[in-house]
């Protein structure tokens, strides 16, 4: 039987196979870079000291920012500013597919980061701002008991 196979015939199927194998890799692990170079959008530049694999979490993984010891901004901008991040954060979780609990713990150490906004006023704001984006965007949303125990 396999004296009646050719090489011609066998490196023929071997080629086909691994273009088979390939276009998977690519479809499934590459689909936005290909979208991006088919729409002629420049591929983003990735940082200079990202060393996480792929499958690690890299939304905490920023240029480094000069961190000033005490915070003389009021809690008004820190607000806003964890609101956008709350907002980044919860989209990239909906792009990438994370799971619920992936997405509770990456809220609950981006809320550590502010921890002058430990008010219950801000709190109120807060978790306004996340079951709203979780609501928007579609993903599993979490519930307010949920989004409570963040803090």
């Amino acid at each position: 039987m396999l004296s009646s196979i050719s090489w011609a015939c066998y490196l023929l199927v071997a080629a086909l196979l691994l273009a088979v194998y390939y276009l998977y890799v690519i479809a499934r692990y590459y689909r936005r870079e290909v979208r991006n170079f088919i729409n002629g959008k420049s591929p983003a530049k990735p940082l200079e000291n990202e060393s996480t694999s792929p499958g690690q979490l890299s939304l905490f993984d920023t240029p480094e920012i000069p961190i000033v010891k005490e915070r003389a901004i009021d809690p008004f901008s820190l607000a806003i500013d964890l609101s956008s991040r709350i907002k980044m954060v919860v989209e990239v979780a909906k792009e990438e597919k994370y799971s619920k609990a992936g997405l509770v713990a990456i809220l609950r150490k981006l809320i550590a980061e502010y921890p002058e906004l430990n008010v219950p006023a801000f709190q109120v704001a807060i978790n306004n701002v996340i079951l709203s984006e979780c609501k928007r965007l579609g993903s599993d949303s979490l519930a307010e008991n949920e989004v409570k125990m963040l803090w």
